[in-house]
C-alpha cells in the first residue's frame, strides 16, 4: 500500500468528492521526455502491487497496454483516486501523441466550460483537439481551442473565485485576458522567477480554497505578495522538495497525493492536518512530471 503519514494535528481537513480525467501512458516513451527543465529523477522504490489490472485497462481503453513501470505507476495513481471516492474518467491516447498522458497540461475546466491548452511546441498541437473532442462527446459545453499559449491547468489553476495564472516562458500574457473572458473569473498573475520552474504547477499546489503549498524562490516578491492576499494559510516548501517535483501533487482538501521522493514535504503536510499518500512516480520524472501532471480536474459546477 502507499505510505501514509498522519503526524500532528492542526484542524480537521474536509475532503470533497472530485471528478478527474486521466489518459493512460500507452504511447509514452523516451521521445516524450520534457527538456524544458533539468530536473533530477525522482527517488522511489518500484512496487508491483498495482490497484488496476493491465489487461482490464487495455480492454477498457482499447489499447494493448504494455506492462511497464509507467503503466504500473499510472494504474496505482488511478486506483488510489478511486479508492478515495473520486470519479476518474479515461481519455484514450492516440499514436504519435505521447504527451496526452499529462492531462493537466491539456486544458482547464471550470463550471463545465473547457479551455484547451496551446503548447509552445508544435509537436503537441494535435493534443488539444483530441481532448476537446472527448469533452464535447461527454457533454461539456463551451469548449475553446485558445489563441494564446499556455499549458492548461499546469499554468492556469482555479483556486476558489480566482484563476492563478503563470507569467513564465510557457504562457503568453495575452492568455490571461483570454482565460478571464472565457471563465468570467479574475486572473491573479504570478511571475515565475526561477527558470527551473517554467510551469506554475511545478512551483505551487492548491490544497484548499484558502491553503497553498509553494516554493517561494520560484516567484518574484510581487507574486508572493499576491499569494499572501489570496491564501491565508501558506505552507512554504524548500528548494530540494520543489525540485524533486513534490508540488506536482493533487489534493481533495484532506488527502494529498504526491510522489514518494519528498518525505520532508509529506511530513510537513501531515503536520498541518493533511493525510498524505506517497506514490512512486519515478517513471514520469524524466518528463518533468509527477502526480498532478497526470490528472485533470473536471469542475462541472464550481
Amino acid at each position: 500500500m502507499p505510505r501514509q503519514r498522519r503526524r500532528g494535528f492542526v484542524a480537521p481537513r474536509a475532503a470533497e468528492s472530485r471528478h478527474y480525467v486521466m489518459c493512460p501512458p500507452v504511447f509514452l516513451d523516451a521521445s516524450a521526455a520534457d527538456d524544458s527543465r533539468g530536473l533530477p529523477h525522482a527517488r522511489g522504490l518500484s512496487d508491483s502491487c498495482g490497484l488496476a489490472d493491465s489487461r482490464g485497462l487495455a480492454e477498457e481503453t482499447g489499447f494493448a497496454a504494455r506492462t511497464t513501470a509507467a503503466m504500473s505507476q499510472w494504474e496505482r495513481l488511478r486506483g488510489t483516486l478511486i479508492a478515495l471516492g473520486h470519479r476518474v474518467s479515461l481519455v484514450p491516447g492516440r499514436p504519435g501523441l505521447p504527451g496526452m498522458v499529462f492531462a493537466a497540461r491539456a486544458a482547464t475546466v471550470v463550471g463545465g466550460r473547457v479551455l484547451g491548452a496551446r503548447p509552445r511546441s508544435a509537436d503537441r498541437f494535435a493534443e488539444t483537439p483530441v481532448y476537446l473532442e472527448w469533452f464535447e462527446r461527454h457533454g461539456f459545453r463551451g469548449g475553446l481551442e485558445p489563441v494564446f499559449a499556455h499549458e492548461g491547468e499546469s499554468d492556469l489553476i482555479p483556486a476558489g473565485p480566482h484563476l492563478l495564472a503563470a507569467v513564465g516562458p510557457l504562457t503568453e500574457s495575452a492568455a490571461h485576458a483570454e482565460a478571464e473572458a472565457f471563465f468570467g473569473l479574475p486572473v491573479l498573475p504570478l511571475e515565475l522567477a526561477d527558470p527551473r520552474f517554467c510551469r506554475l504547477g511545478s512551483a505551487l499546489t492548491v490544497l484548499g480554497e484558502h491553503t497553498v503549498a509553494y516554493y517561494p524562490g520560484a516567484f518574484t516578491a510581487r507574486a508572493q505578495r499576491r499569494l499572501a492576499r489570496v491564501f491565508p494559510e501558506r505552507i512554504e516548501v524548500d528548494e530540494a522538495d520543489a525540485l524533486a517535483l513534490g508540488l506536482d501533487a493533487v489534493s481533495d482538501g484532506r488527502s494529498v497525493l504526491l510522489g514518494d521522493a519528498t518525505p520532508t514535504l509529506a511530513a510537513r503536510l501531515a503536520g498541518r492536518g493533511f493525510r498524505t499518500i506517497e506514490l512512486d512516480m519515478s517513471a514520469f520524472a524524466a518528463h518533468g512530471a509527477s502526480v498532478r501532471s497526470c490528472v485533470l480536474e473536471l469542475r462541472a459546477d464550481r
